[in-house]
């Protein structure tokens, strides 16, 4: 019978290694809780950008909203037409096609980032007058905007889109 030699290095030369890994693996483990809370506070600086941005829409009106968080580079879907594209094409759209006689508020439900982009998901209601004028009408919807962090520090949606819902969005 004879007997394999994995290594010719003294027991005693292992420890060092031992201790250099121990010192990776804690290095490693504080820079992951290092990222997640990096990445917990971007999403709560998004989720404060979209509330904003609601409270602007509700305060200002939807089209100066619009404008002021859109990115240079926006992306914005328009029901049956083509997406808008840039934040001169979007501010051009708005003098062409004004805000009705309504109200847009939104919630955001959920918030994701990493890096220098994220999203919100959230629900809308849409309040407008009827034709008469005499009474409200009440939509609700549910939305996605993904968020890009600027270089001074603001975040600006890139692509806002949405749909209607039967009632109120919710998630379990």
């Amino acid at each position: 019978m004879q007997i394999a030699v994995i290594s010719k290095t003294p027991v005693q030369s292992l420890k060092p290694v031992k201790m250099k890994l121990q010192n990776i693996i804690l290095v490693l483990l504080a820079l992951t809780s290092c990222q997640q809370e990096d990445t917990e506070k971007l999403e709560q600086q998004i989720l404060e950008a979209d509330r904003s941005f609601s409270k602007r829409a509700s305060e200002k009106g939807i089209a100066e909203a619009f404008l002021y968080y859109a990115d240079e580079k926006v992306i914005k879907p328009t029901a049956g037409q083509q997406p808008v594209v840039g934040k001169y094409a979007l501010m051009e759209w708005y003098k062409k096609n004004p805000p009705g006689n309504y109200t847009l508020t939104w919630e955001p439900l959920r918030a994701e980032a990493s890096g220098k982009l994220g999203y919100t998901f959230g629900g809308y209601t849409l309040v407008t007058k009827t034709p008469d004028g005499k009474r409200d009408t009440t939509q609700y919807g549910n939305y996605v905007s993904i968020w890009k962090l600027k270089k001074d520090g603001s975040w600006r949606y890139v692509i806002d889109t949405g749909n209607p819902t039967p009632q109120q969005v919710v998630l379990p």
